[in-house]
């Protein structure tokens, strides 16, 4: 960013901040403020929002500011920052009557790690008219700083557009129009920063209906987009014959509509049939401009049309909820060359030819059906499934092409034993079958089954009392169709047994104590259909915990202890050690276990200066240790000396801490 530009932007930091200083005094104004900071092992994390709103003489104004920064510590203990800032401003004040506003508004957009900074701003007048319509012009200056040429966008000078802008704004709220309840909104906006352009154009309509048993709602929404951008490292980058050095611009547009319509009846007092079909399309494009004449370059197409309908009936009565669907829909995607005719005919097939490869269409079918009652008082049961089919069809030299098919099914039962204790049964189950079509493929043909099954309890002794144990049992199967010849079956099978316990208890003199644990067993093996067995190749067994006791109303203090253990097979475990009787150190890799040990205390001060008022300040430590069991024969004798060190491990001590303001007033 050039000398001028940074200036500009701090110069609407400094109108944001003054703009705050002066909003603390006018109650009417809602203001809100949020920042935080947070270091967590390798990255530091600011971020800040202020929105504000305050009435100075006649106008108006508002601003929003989002920053947001990251640093990442390297290998070579140095930071690396990515900055990003987002300034929108607005103002209006009335021209006398309610006819007439005049309007300034804009923003300034910085992304460091692009070294792209952005401003707009505009002014103009917005007109009132009846029924709440409005309509605003706008007319206005863009400034647009980006890298140029260059070796790449790190190198590449700065090169800086300023060029003049304009648009369009309307809205019309809800209103009736012969029986309809219709909105609409659209923008309009273009800006002229030579040699690139920029263009906007949107519009949004609802339109709702309802007669007597029935009701139409339909919405539409179009939008069109271009974007110009340089390209940095692009070979075209070159001096043509005049010796004039080019700067290539890629322009990319983007076209989108989409038209939904709803219809809704009820054909009995609780029975409601919905109907409805959602159509859409997008065409995207990009193309070259200001290449040298003699350069070879390709334009290219994208268009997507998708069309979805669905049909649906529900069933309402008391605490009885059911629905039904049936979900249908085609999706088509197409790619070209724009510029073929103009490419020597060779380039022009091969690129086609690839572009090609990547169309597809997409045809699918889906039933949907959701059932939730009440039994009794004490009793309910629940009742989610689904079955969809796709076909998903490549040309020939895609080996993409493939059918699926999903099946899930999900029930669940809540029983309440007696006030304050209650338990939930929950049994989810999905068959999932993949057909690759096209020879290619077709060995990845598989079907994965899967079933789980989850018992929980909620048990509430008193009414400052809650304690929550839940299970989990997980079992996934993979099978493939065929095997081909020569080669091993790869199917596998992973089970896994989960336990958590929640906790929570306050005391009379406002002390909270908070007990969260969890164990997971999960284990992977080798699956063997036939005889329904598994040859285990890996356990991976993981225990967390985390006990907090807290104090206080207006400041709250909070203090605790967190851990967290995992094991797991590794099939290279490197371990350091030294050499007996020298200080060379070196290293060995053998199969085995590796465990990671973290444990450490965790602690939190919460302030609510005001109900609308809160800074936070919470840090934890985690000292880490990662140690290795190794399998197999070592080094004639070494073997104690690498078995100890394995055993050791390494150590780290790795701070953390958090920081955030939340401030509304």
């Amino acid at each position: 960013m050039n000398c001028r530009l940074f200036q500009v932007f701090l110069f609407w930091m400094a109108v944001g901040c003054l703009v705050g200083s002066v909003s603390v005094h006018s109650v009417q104004a809602q203001n809100r403020l949020e920042a935080g900071f947070a270091r967590d092992i390798n990255r530091y994390l600011w971020t800040s929002e202020a929105t504000v709103s305050v009435p100075i003489a006649k106008w108006q104004l508002d601003f929003q500011n989002r920053f947001r920064s990251d640093a990442f510590l390297l290998f070579n203990d140095k930071l690396s920052f990515r900055d990003e800032n987002k300034l929108q401003f607005r103002g209006h004040r009335n021209l006398g009557g309610r006819a007439t506003d005049l309007v300034v508004a804009g923003r300034a957009d910085w992304f460091s790690l692009s070294r792209v900074f952005r401003q707009d701003s505009w002014i103009g007048i917005r007109y009132h008219g009846l029924n709440g319509f409005w309509v605003e012009p706008v007319v206005g200056l863009a400034i647009d700083s980006r890298p140029g040429i260059g070796q790449n966008a790190a190198s590449a000078p700065i090169r800086t557009d300023i060029g003049p802008g304009f648009g369009l704004q309307f809205g019309v709220p809800a209103s009736d129009f012969s029986g309809y309840l219709v909105e609409a909104s659209g923008q309009a906006q273009f800006e002229q920063t030579a040699p690139r352009v920029g263009r906007l154009m949107r519009t949004e309509m609802a339109a709702r209906r309802l007669f007597q048993n029935t009701s139409i709602r339909t919405m539409i929404h179009g939008a069109t987009v271009r974007r110009d951008a340089y390209q940095t490292a692009s070979f075209l980058n070159r001096e043509d014959a005049a010796g004039r050095q080019s700067e290539t611009v890629e322009s990319t547009r983007s076209d989108t509509l989409n038209v939904f319509l709803e219809v809704e009846s009820k054909i009995a007092n609780p029975v409601w049939i919905t109907g409805g079909i959602d159509v859409s399309t997008n065409s995207r494009s990009v193309q070259t401009l200001r290449a040298p004449s003699d350069a070879l370059f390709f334009d290219s197409n994208f268009n997507r049309r998708t069309v979805e309908a669905t049909l649906a009936a529900r069933y309402e009565r008391g605490d009885t909820r059911l629905r039904v669907a049936a979900v249908a829909g085609a999706e088509v995607e197409r790619r070209r060359l724009d510029n073929a005719d103009e490419l020597p005919a060779v380039q022009a097939a091969q690129k086609l030819s690839l572009l090609r490869q990547a169309d597809n269409e997409r045809g699918y079918f889906a039933l949907q059906q959701s059932m939730q009652a009440s039994v009794s008082r004490w009793w309910q049961v629940q009742f989610d499934g689904s079955a969809n089919i796709l076909r998903h069809d490549t040309p020939e030299v895609n080996p993409d092409d493939r059918d699926e098919l999903q099946i899930n099914a999900q029930i669940g039962s809540r029983f309440k034993i007696r006030e304050g204790l209650s338990v939930s049964v929950q049994i989810l189950g999905s068959r999932f079958h993949t057909v690759y079509i096209k020879a290619d493929r077709s060995a990845e043909n598989n079907v994965q089954r899967s079933l789980r099954y989850r018992p929980s309890v909620e048990w509430k002794p008193g009414k400052n009392t809650k304690v929550k144990v839940g299970s989990e049992v997980r079992a996934t199967y993979t099978v493939d169709d065929f095997v081909l010849p020569g080669r091993r079956p790869t199917d596998q099978a992973a089970r896994e047994m989960r336990h958590e316990v929640d906790l929570e208890h306050a005391s009379e003199s406002g002390v909270r104590f908070f007990l969260n644990t969890s164990y997971s067993d999960l284990r992977l093996g080798r699956f063997l259909d036939k005889v329904f067995a598994e040859i285990p190749f890996d356990t991976l067994r993981t225990y967390s915990g985390w006990a907090r006791i807290q104090s206080g109303a207006k400041i709250q203090a909070e203090l605790g202890l967190r851990f967290f253990i995992r094991t797991d097979f590794d099939r290279s475990a490197s371990v350091r050690y030294r050499l007996p009787s020298t200080d060379q150190e070196t290293s060995i890799s053998r199969m085995g276990r590796t465990r990671i040990d973290q444990i450490g205390p965790t602690t939190a001060i919460s302030w609510y200066m005001r109900s609308d008022a809160l800074l936070r300040i919470e840090g934890w430590a985690m000292i880490q240790k990662i140690s290795h069991t190794l399998y197999g024969a070592l080094p004639e004798g070494l073997g104690p000396t690498i078995r100890k060190a394995a055993s050791k491990g390494r150590r780290s001590v790795i701070p953390n801490l958090s920081v955030s303001i939340r401030w509304t007033w």
